[in-house]
């Protein structure tokens, strides 16, 4: 399937293990009750995904940045084919520079994602 952002193709995240993960995230707060108990309210569950990518090319890179850098919700279609409306996380870019030995910039990305709604 093509991985998009905001309605834009991206590179496909890496297939190693670590290049698309989905984690389950409760909204919920831990509250301790004047009895010594514990309550916990719960509205639900969100996803956070995790996307990573080797290797890519300098405008590749560039274009997961510029979604990276987008604030309001987008459609994010992700590698298995389903569709989510999400939020970038900020501060969650990371970029490493590769040498490749050819002359070509090559670059080692990651961001993360949030549902928007529970």
């Amino acid at each position: 399937m093509a991985t998009s952002l905001g309605g834009v193709a991206l590179a496909e995240p890496a297939y190693a293990d670590e290049g698309y993960i989905v984690e389950a995230v409760d909204v919920a707060v831990q509250h301790q009750m004047a009895d010594g108990s514990t309550a916990i309210d719960s509205v639900g569950t969100k996803l956070r995904f995790t996307l990573n990518w080797n290797r890519i090319t300098n405008a590749e890179k560039n274009t997961i940045f510029t979604r990276y850098s987008v604030r309001d919700s987008q459609a994010f279609v992700s590698p298995d084919g389903t569709t989510y409306t999400v939020l970038v996380i900020p501060n969650t870019w990371r970029r490493t520079y590769i040498e490749d030995g050819s002359g070509t910039k090559r670059f080692n990305c990651s961001l993360q994602l949030i549902e928007v709604d529970v």
